[in-house]
């Protein structure tokens, strides 16, 4: 795995990809909404790309793999799925580590789509 460094911060390349793309999600929203980030948005994003697409040069599996995209879908922890699903929050883990559940992990976090996690819960009680 390749690494970036921004500003003394050592992070893996996907990371820096990852938040470079939900700072550019940040900006896009606040234009949209009439309002305008801070200067420091603009910088960092900036930065996090740029320090990824540096990682990224010379490494063919980097380049054959997209960047990373800003999930679209709403997430919720894994506490709220779990209690809506009526299980722990381990089975909850379990289901998204292997798949049998849309989540992503971020920060060390899972994060789950509140939408399946709804549609499980209806035909579940159905």
């Amino acid at each position: 795995m390749s690494a970036s460094t921004v500003n003394g911060v050592l992070i893996a390349a996907d990371d820096a990809a990852f938040l470079s793309a939900a700072l550019r999600k940040l900006i896009e929203l606040s234009d949209r909404g009439g309002g305008r980030a801070v200067a420091r948005v603009y910088e960092l994003e900036r930065e996090l790309a740029i320090s990824a697409t540096r990682s990224a040069i010379g490494t063919a599996e980097r380049a054959r793999t997209p960047a990373p995209a800003v999930s679209r879908m709403q997430l919720i922890d894994t506490s709220t799925a779990a209690a809506q699903l009526g299980c722990s929050e381990r089975n909850v883990r379990a289901m998204a580590a292997r798949g049998s559940l849309n989540a992503q992990r971020v920060g060390g976090r899972w994060l789950v789509d509140a939408a399946e996690v709804e549609a499980r819960s209806r035909r579940t009680k159905e």
